[in-house]
């Protein structure tokens, strides 16, 4: 029998516990969702997340500004029309930026899957079609020369 090392047996009770926090975030629903003019703010996982509003043309969907708490969303996404997919983008936004900087995840393994969850489960409470917003923000990403 292979004696398994104590280290070994840490990095293992780490991953579990980091899959168990993310089944959690998943889980966690974001509630008290207010939008005003220029911030949205909600509920999520215990905490109060408000972040300010910046709409402009720009190279991404939407991004989340490291200095301070500023979402900068495309102005494609800011029409009428449109209103339900630019709210679940800054939900997108304001929830993976929480999760980067409050619980240190990885940004594009980690923290992205629980925001788009978040996203698809607020636009779907909007009674929104997730899979045209999938595509909208697919096609405005790649016009932007992403791949």
């Amino acid at each position: 029998m292979k004696k398994i090392k104590e280290s070994e047996r840490v990095k293992k009770r780490t991953r579990n516990a980091h899959r168990e926090l993310m089944k959690e975030f998943m889980k966690s629903p974001v509630t008290n969702i207010k939008f005003t003019k220029d911030r949205v703010s909600f509920d999520f996982y215990g905490h109060r997340i408000s972040d300010r509003i910046t709409v402009k043309k720009q190279p991404h969907v939407g991004e989340w500004s490291r200095r301070i708490r500023k979402i900068v969303i495309d102005r494609y996404f800011n029409k009428k029309d449109k209103l339900k997919e630019f709210r679940s983008l800054c939900i997108h936004e304001a929830v993976e930026r929480f999760l980067v900087e409050t619980y240190g995840l990885n940004t594009d393994n980690e923290a992205h899957p629980v925001a788009k969850e978040k996203e698809k489960e607020f636009l779907k409470s909007e009674n929104g079609n997730w899979r045209s917003h999938q595509m909208k923000v697919f096609w405005d990403w790649h016009k932007q020369g992403e791949k």
